[in-house]
């Protein structure tokens, strides 16, 4: 276990100390600006389902502001999540009172599944519109599943190569996104719900993702793809932390909430903390940053506790037992890695 507070080099680079104010931070590599920092506590925003079954624009611009104004500041959204707007007008609204500058916060959006050159980087100028911002901090491939109506001949259907060519396509975009820095693109960029073999695709790349963020929690856990991330020095970041205890009426086979487990609640009583936060920090001493979702500002404390309190350490005992929960559970992962990862079913990602 290890201080949040403590400097010293892990996999994804050093772990920058953080003042009371503000949470921890990791140093991105690869493909991000030469010493960006990402926060290592987000807010997520996606909702599970459908487009605004549990966010949407006014869900999201209240919850946002009130998350500024607790001290978070890396927020986490997309280009299908449906709520940039508002996520824009909280952001916007925050520093025209001065609350913050734009450079205090870290945003992060995706593309819509896996969109191809053109889709590409019209998804990241409109989402640019949306949030009313000249720049994200970071953004991402949302999934390795070609956009079914892609402009791009690389991801169109009929190809034998279609999944590789239409990554290798996206990927090309997203490089020129990250050329663009802070006039009109992305200060770094990565890809999320990515396995092995996605990231197989662009492995020879001179350019590496910065970031893959993927669902990470004592359900699901891949330790291949994570000791992957680390050797090419890319920050693995963890969604669903919590697992999925917010699912809309599409999504009820998601109903996967770690909240209430008799282990979960057991650590969590001797700590005198709650789940969420036995959760989170199971997260943090792996060295993985996470973006849990919330519209409850008690909840949103709770968050950026589980990262600031220096004094809240799970013992080993306690971190193997989350790591070894058995029985798994029968519902599936928010993203299943390969052909069950439908956008048809699987609208919003995390």
């Amino acid at each position: 276990s290890f201080s949040a507070f403590a400097v010293f080099a892990f996999w994804s680079g050093a772990l920058v100390a953080a003042r009371v104010v503000s949470d921890p931070c990791v140093v991105l590599q690869n493909a991000a600006e030469k010493g960006m920092t990402m926060p290592a506590v987000g807010i997520g925003t996606g909702g599970y389902g459908a487009p605004a079954e549990t966010w949407n624009d006014g869900v999201a611009m209240k919850a946002v502001s009130t998350w500024i104004k607790l001290g978070g500041r890396r927020i986490d959204t997309a280009w299908d999540y449906y709520d940039q707007t508002g996520i824009g007008k909280a952001v916007q609204a925050a520093i025209s009172s001065g609350a913050v500058k734009r450079e205090d916060l870290f945003i992060v959006s995706k593309t819509h599944m896996l969109p191809g050159y053109n889709d590409t980087l019209f998804q990241l100028e409109d989402s640019l519109k949306q949030l009313q911002v000249e720049y994200v901090d970071l953004f991402l491939i949302h999934l390795y599943v070609p956009l079914p109506n892609a402009t791009d001949p690389n991801c169109r259907p009929g190809r034998s190569d279609l999944e590789p060519a239409c990554v290798k396509s996206t990927w090309k975009a997203m490089k020129e996104i990250f050329m663009r820095g802070r006039k009109g693109g992305a200060r770094s960029v990565g890809v999320s719900n990515f396995a092995l073999s996605h990231l197989g695709y662009i492995s020879d790349d001179e350019v590496q993702p910065s970031v893959n963020q993927v669902e990470y929690q004592p359900y699901w856990h891949e330790e291949d793809l994570v000791e992957f991330c680390r050797n090419r020095n890319i920050t693995f970041n963890g969604y669903s932390p919590l697992g999925t205890p917010d699912f809309g009426p599409r999504a009820r086979n998601w109903n996967c909430s770690l909240l209430e487990l008799p282990l979960v609640k057991s650590i969590a009583t001797a700590h005198n903390k709650s789940s969420a936060q036995v959760l989170l920090r199971w997260n943090w001493q792996q060295g993985i940053p996470v973006n849990p979702r919330s519209e409850q500002e008690e909840h949103m404390k709770e968050n950026l506790a589980a990262i600031l309190d220096e004094t809240f350490h799970l013992t080993d005992s306690e971190m193997h037992a989350l790591s070894n929960i058995s029985p798994k559970p029968k519902c599936p992962k928010v993203c299943v890695f390969g052909p069950n990862c439908n956008p048809r079913d699987h609208h919003n990602y995390h």
